[in-house]
């Protein structure tokens, strides 16, 4: 009987020794991949976001761009990433909201295969025409597509892109018919718009306000219960005549499925601290967005709901994947 327990006591040592724990978490540096090409609005807060949480956390935070079909590329690699906390993602409306109503084949399942941590920051839309353009406000625009539907054109960065999904709402709210003309991405359509191709285009708040500011385009107005601090004179939706147009860009911290909870609450802390970083919150208004944390059950349920809300948009308007 002796024998038997010393034997087992060896035993047992010998599984602790070739057995350690778990390293405490960060130690090494953490990749976040932006879905989007560098050098854009969503590129600049989110290696903004990544310096902040770094100095919290305690390790560096890499940022590596890995653009393509509307974000669904750089999400997909991160869902395939190890649960171990080194590999985050900042997902955007697209990829998590609108990508399963229009793309046949998704490569994940926004509410099953990701961990979802917190929101991050919203930016919201506007809708513009070129400076030139005799559409003074949204009741000229809505009054004259009425006359002649289909006349006026409706740019997009894309079919299924979130110009795309906002600009069907846009019409159906409306109760007009536009001639859509896709792009592929946002800097060609806004291009166009400003060369007169084009008659309109909602794009987000960073990718036009320099325009607006510069007197090349004109905003008719912002998607959003509230006015932009750095565009007062725009009016909200529910002052243009059409308050159920309420959208914005949506980006949030996702991780692969099966993130261990506490890598998890290290990660959300971080996220949480940065964002009321004043220079992460002025950087932020600088490109037009609005930052805001949440707890991962919140996140995971605005995905839940803005799905609920978008499906049927999309749907109605047909809108499928190229």
């Amino acid at each position: 009987m002796m024998m038997r327990l010393m034997m087992y006591v060896l035993w047992t040592a010998a599984l602790l020794m070739v057995s350690p724990a778990r390293a405490a978490y960060p130690d090494r540096p953490i990749v976040l991949v932006v879905p989007f090409a560098a050098g854009g609005p969503a590129d600049v807060m989110a290696r903004t976001l990544a310096k902040s949480m770094g100095t919290r956390i305690g390790q560096t935070i890499v940022v590596e761009n890995r653009p393509g079909a509307g974000g669904l590329v750089g999400i997909a690699g991160v869902t395939r990433a190890t649960a171990d906390g080194y590999t985050l993602g900042m997902a955007g409306t697209g990829a998590l909201v609108y990508a399963p109503f229009i793309s046949p084949k998704m490569p994940f399942d926004p509410l099953k295969d990701v961990t979802h941590l917190s929101t991050m920051v919203s930016t919201p839309n506007l809708v513009v025409v070129n400076a030139s353009s005799p559409f003074k406000s949204v009741a000229d625009l809505l009054a004259a597509a009425k006359r002649e539907p289909e006349r006026f054109t409706v740019a997009s960065a894309g079919v299924g892109s979130s110009t795309h999904v906002v600009g069907a709402l846009f019409q159906r709210e409306a109760g007009i018919r536009l001639r859509h003309v896709p792009y592929k991405g946002g800097a060609p359509a806004v291009q166009d718009l400003m060369g007169g191709q084009v008659d309109m285009f909602i794009a987000e708040v960073p990718a036009v306000a320099h325009l607006i500011k510069g007197g090349k385009l004109r905003a008719l107005m912002v998607t959003d219960t509230k006015r932009l601090a750095a565009l007062p004179d725009v009016p909200t939706a529910a002052e243009a005549g059409l308050p159920k147009v309420l959208a914005a860009g949506a980006y949030g911290i996702v991780a692969p499925r099966g993130l261990p909870e506490d890598v998890a609450r290290k990660i959300v802390d971080a996220v949480t601290g940065a964002l009321r970083a004043p220079d992460v919150v002025e950087k932020f208004a600088e490109q037009g967005g609005i930052g805001q944390s949440s707890t991962p059950d919140a996140y995971r349920a605005l995905i839940k709901s803005e799905q609920g809300r978008w499906g049927p948009v999309i749907k109605a308007a047909g809108i499928t994947a190229e």
